[in-house]
């Protein structure tokens, strides 16, 4: 059996896809939203003033439980950034789309000619894998933040799909490894049951 036909099938159902988000899925909202959300952290008004009064009150209403959340959280997403950037990108080598796919919309500056994997799929995926550890209450939405950062990385064409799918994979599977290494559920759980 030849790899070279499902291969050729599964890069072909990937550009399809990438072409219907980023050329036909969209909307005059969706050109403007989704530049802020793929950027979030470049956005002054969140990285000045919404971000950080989020931050403080997570911190100042979870105390010593949302800080070790907290560091755990960076733990995860920056060992998914480094892993993504620095050893899977550099080997696989997978040109952005831009670089091989005449007909996309860039809406952004990317970052680097190579997209395999998607440091923004991995980063919030491990984020919300941590946060999903340690506040199972709140998975559905960590997972759609996540699930959004993603989507947005095709919708301003700078990954395919598969690009998304792979940051996700990563960053979900270091983020529960983390969780798993250096959270505490068990004082969690005895908490919850007092």
């Amino acid at each position: 059996m030849s790899w070279g036909s499902p291969l050729a099938a599964l890069a072909a159902a990937d550009r399809a896809l990438l072409l219907k988000i980023n050329r036909s899925w969209t909307s005059p909202f969706l050109d403007a939203a989704m530049p802020v959300v793929t950027n979030l952290l470049k956005e002054h008004w969140f990285l000045y003033a919404a971000g950080p009064a989020l931050l403080a009150l997570w911190l100042w209403k979870g105390r010593k439980r949302a800080l070790k959340v907290l560091v755990v959280a960076a733990l995860a997403a920056g060992s998914s950034d480094f892993l993504a950037y620095h050893v899977i990108k550099p080997w696989a080598a997978r040109p952005r789309p831009e670089y091989s796919v005449a007909a996309v919309d860039v809406r952004v500056p990317n970052g680097g000619r190579y997209g395999f994997p998607s440091n923004h799929a991995a980063n919030s995926a491990a984020a919300a894998a941590v946060l999903s550890a340690a506040y199972p209450g709140g998975t559905l939405v960590f997972a759609a933040l996540a699930g959004l950062v993603g989507y947005s990385r095709v919708y301003v064409g700078a990954h395919y799909p598969f690009d998304v799918l792979a940051g996700w994979l990563l960053g979900a599977a270091l983020g529960w490894l983390w969780a798993a290494l250096l959270l505490d559920h068990a004082s969690a759980s005895k908490k919850k049951r007092r």
